[in-house]
């Protein structure tokens, strides 16, 4: 008897931190990485990796002045590469408040408090061009050369900001990018940096759309590949919050001394309201389907999910993974190959 077929999405945003302690290149991309590849390929699958690449074009900025960004842009490139050499996506993922960063040499880490250019829609043409163009030209200079037939034809947009898309739209064009993997479907936030509201996106895992990301257009040139929520009982999140509270004071197993990441200020309520009833992303029992959101208490959540949903999409971060989260999802595919046939190749989704 043939096994269930199931289709799993397991991408990661490789990041620093991007609030007032970006964290170092070895502990949040590095390290992380490394293990996680490990678990994912141990089971036979692959992964999407969105690089941050305006983290990668500040650097290249700053290599000839500063030896230590010199040698962390020649770590993440070699890294880069090898990832693609493993068998994994790569495309590019840009947080334009890179361009206002503010160097720490003492630590060789960066400040990225300055969130007035944190959306692209933000930025004048010319810091467009130069970003979304340059991350192309880089990521391909990583790849190319061991794989010229690569196609660099997704993206996806930092901190969800994928609207207006009217921004984004002429670079996808100009770039032959195709694939979009920035919705979080329901969900809407608006803070001082990010501003999305996917409130009335599509309830479907994959559509295609033209110039509204959230509007369904058959004859669209491009494809979204909804990001998948899960609904976290009251119960179950009170039991997380105290096992995570004893678990990591007892192995001081986390990710937070990696860093320091943005706090989001919401903008009043009165002034900016989603267009129908969503999730806030701040304050809801929904939570986005994440590797570092997993847990021992969680665990049956998540197996439900896979149970009941033909597709899943996780949305992850190295630099927030734990060893517990690892151990987790080693579980998870474990216990979702063992059961049914998983397919992890976006481009057999769509």
């Amino acid at each position: 008897m043939s096994k269930q077929k199931k289709q799993v999405l397991i991408t990661f945003d490789y990041e620093l931190f991007l609030g007032n302690r970006s964290g170092s290149v070895d502990d949040c991309l590095i390290k992380p990485t490394n293990q996680i590849l490990d678990v994912i390929e141990k089971h036979g699958e692959r992964a999407i990796f969105f690089i941050d690449t305006t983290h990668l074009l500040t650097l290249e900025k700053y290599a000839e002045k500063y030896d230590a960004c010199s040698n962390d842009l020649e770590t993440v490139s070699a890294h880069i590469a090898s990832i693609s050499k493993r068998g994994h996506e790569i495309f590019p993922h840009l947080h334009p408040h890179w361009l206002d960063a503010e160097y720490l040499p003492q630590t060789n880490e960066w400040k990225l408090t300055d969130t007035d250019k944190y959306r692209f829609f933000h930025l004048n043409e010319n810091e467009r061009e130069l970003i979304f163009t340059g991350s192309v030209e880089l990521l391909n200079k990583f790849i190319k050369p061991h794989n010229p037939e690569y196609i660099l034809d997704g993206y996806r947009a930092g901190g969800w900001c994928i609207q207006p898309f009217s921004a984004f739209e002429p670079y996808f064009k100009k770039h032959k990018i195709k694939y979009d993997f920035s919705v979080l479907g329901k969900f809407y936030l608006f803070s001082n940096a990010q501003y999305f509201d996917f409130s009335e996106a599509p309830e479907k895992s994959v559509y295609h759309f033209q110039n509204d990301i959230v509007k369904e257009n058959d004859k669209g040139l491009f494809t979204e590949l909804n990001i998948s929520s899960v609904f976290i009982p009251k119960n179950v999140q009170f039991l997380n919050k105290i096992f995570q509270k004893f678990y990591f004071k007892l192995t001081g197993d986390h990710s937070f001394n990696r860093g320091e990441g943005q706090i989001a200020v919401k903008i009043d309520p009165s002034i900016v309201k989603p267009t129908t009833h969503g999730y806030d992303i701040l304050n809801s029992n929904w939570e986005r389907v994440a590797i570092e959101l997993m847990s021992q208490i969680k665990m049956p959540v998540y197996k439900k999910f896979i149970q009941e949903q033909d597709y899943m999409h996780f949305i992850s971060h190295p630099k927030m993974l734990t060893q517990h989260n690892i151990r987790m999802f080693d579980n998870f595919l474990s216990y979702a190959g063992s059961r049914y046939e998983i397919e992890t190749d976006f481009r057999k989704m769509v």
